[in-house]
């Protein structure tokens, strides 16, 4: 056996490939099955929590509040966030809808996301994304949350390669006000009604991104033309062959590996049906790997 080194240039090439999943919810079963939560989170510890099921609980949320205050938007006010529309003022309240890793799996795509929402009585309040045109800040891709029927009405902020939609905004006059007090909570279900903001239905596309690179490998002419079985060694000392073995020896190749820099070897693939190798021929091996 011997070792052949890659040249970076011609025997590499590494692509990304990518998958899309179309997601579309429309009730609480449907938002629990995915691992998808909606919740109100305020800066005081009074409030309560309503997750995908329409559980309510009596947790403190103003650790979530901080947490979303200080990792999402870095405000070094602990118990305030910007309101979506203008930037400057602040509120103690926000509405989040989180989605499970495996939902989201690597990110979900931009310009993808449509909700439909009730507030109280009023229904078909449609929230669309739009992104933002570069990465702005240290928590990746983001983009607003508009109105669709009026673009100008920014409703909240979605954080794309971690699934969150965080509303903590709108416009009382077009009704669509995420700040409204938290007893009227923030639920999965179909219909309006009083008291309550619904997410009606809500639809998404994630993205799974798969690396992949392709190795060549090529046994040339001289190349791995002799077994590595230790019964063909004459004399270990010299690391002579078996003379029969030095005529015009023939190898079946059946694994290719692949090593680092330190001789550590990193991946094993399994040539099936086994490769007939002898100095009159030379071989090349692609080997994809995926990760």
């Amino acid at each position: 056996m011997s070792l052949v080194n890659f040249d970076l240039d011609r025997d590499i090439t590494v692509s990304t490939v990518l998958s899309k999943t179309n997601y579309q919810i429309n009730s609480a079963t449907a938002a629990a099955e995915r691992s998808i939560n909606s919740f109100v989170t305020e800066s005081t510890s009074t409030a309560f929590l309503v997750n995908a099921k329409g559980t309510t609980t009596t947790t403190p949320l103003s650790s979530a509040f901080r947490s979303i205050s200080n990792y999402f938007f870095s405000s070094s006010a602990a118990n305030t966030i910007p309101v979506a529309q203008n930037n400057i003022a602040t509120t103690g309240i926000a509405r989040v809808i989180t989605l499970g890793r495996t939902t989201t799996d690597d990110a979900i795509l931009s310009g993808s996301i449509t909700a439909t929402f009730s507030f109280g009585v009023v229904p078909n309040k449609v929230i669309i994304d739009r992104p933002e045109l570069s990465i702005s800040g240290s928590v990746g891709r983001k983009g607003d949350l508009v109105e669709k029927a009026e673009p100008a009405n920014i409703v909240g902020t979605v954080f794309y390669d971690t699934g969150t939609m965080i509303f903590h905004g709108g416009d009382y006059s077009r009704d669509t006000n995420f700040l409204s007090n938290s007893a009227s909570g923030f639920i999965f279900g179909p219909g309006a009604t009083a008291g309550k903001i619904a997410i009606n239905e809500l639809s998404f596309v994630s993205l799974n991104m798969i690396k992949r690179s392709v190795f060549f490998t090529r046994a040339f002419n001289r190349d791995f033309n002799y077994t590595n079985n230790p019964t063909a060694i004459q004399n270990a000392a010299v690391g002579s062959i078996t003379s029969s073995l030095t005529g015009f020896p023939t190898t079946f190749i059946t694994t290719v590996g692949l090593y680092n820099d330190n001789n550590e070897l990193l991946a094993v693939a399994k040539v099936s049906p086994a490769v007939k190798k002898d100095f009159s021929t030379e071989k090349t091996f692609a080997i994809r790997l995926q990760y």
